[in-house]
């Protein structure tokens, strides 16, 4: 779900329309690709959230106060491997390990997953000796501009077949994960934990890494700024991140259907209260 917007912030619309649902019966878990940063305390709270969280494109799962419930991690022989395509091709390598990220050096790429709030990188020198044997790494991401990506992209892909799979959520990042593992079957491991089933989600999303989820959910709703792929496993479409999207979805698929047929009004009047709140 793309919770917050371009400018990572998260509107009083959408944090109004999550406290609706969840007064109406209806829960919210987060499934991202984000590690457990320093976003974590400055986003849950304020959703009053206290259910298991999916992170690192499903990789890791955590109750919530952040203890580990399911992970799944790269084999070294994989590791091993994009180290030395990242060498090959002279781009960056970060590698996420639980709430922590390694990298070979800090650069203008690395400096990139500050603004997403990620943990802060680590420069460790030879990632080869820091990680292989002694670190576990849930994944790895090629860093580099898109145009780049595009071009190495296939190679990738064709070096790691049958090992890992590779994704994408943000423009110039490739990313590396255990064979089969996805976004969609981190949740649908959560959904199984908590004994509920897919057949009543709504899931939301924009980048690639959502397909699986979108798939799974009994209604997929790709937010506006989605890419083409998307929007087609979508089963419909909602305004952007910017354009409180999840907040429009909310009001449609879980608040409407329950009768509160003044939802839209309801959420717009409850997010007029929480901005004059967070502004005294």
């Amino acid at each position: 779900m793309q919770l917050a917007t371009h400018s990572q912030q998260l509107t009083p619309a959408v944090e109004a329309a999550v406290k609706q649902a969840a007064a109406a019966g209806v829960p919210l878990i987060v499934a991202t690709g984000k590690a457990r940063g320093p976003w974590v305390p400055e986003v849950l709270p304020r959703l009053g959230l206290m259910l298991p969280g999916v992170f690192l494109q499903g990789l890791l799962i955590t109750d919530a106060q952040g203890n580990v419930l399911h992970s799944r991690c790269l084999p070294d022989d994989v590791v091993d491997s994009c180290i030395q395509l990242a060498a090959q091709h002279d781009i960056t390598l970060t590698a996420y390990c639980s709430d922590r990220i390694f990298c070979k050096a800090i650069d203008e790429h690395t400096n990139r997953l500050l603004w997403y709030k990620e943990p802060t990188p680590e420069p460790v020198g030879d990632l080869a000796t820091h990680l292989l044997g002694s670190v576990e790494a849930q994944k790895l991401i090629f860093m580099a501009p898109q145009a780049v990506i595009d071009v190495v992209r296939p190679g990738i892909e064709a070096a790691l077949a049958g090992r890992a799979s590779c994704t994408t959520a943000l423009s110039g990042m490739l990313e590396v994960l255990p064979l089969g593992a996805s976004k969609g079957a981190g949740v649908a491991w959560l959904l199984d934990y908590l004994g509920m089933d897919p057949a009543g989600m709504l899931a939301l999303g924009d980048g690639e890494n959502d397909i699986e989820m979108l798939q799974l959910a009994a209604v997929g709703v790709a937010m506006g700024n989605a890419g083409v792929k998307v929007k087609g496993v979508a089963d419909a479409v909602v305004g952007s991140n910017d354009e409180d999207g999840v907040a429009q979805a909310i009001q449609q698929y879980v608040l409407a259907p329950r009768g509160l047929s003044d939802a839209a009004a309801s959420v717009a009047a409850a997010a007029a209260a929480v901005a004059s709140s967070s502004s005294q």
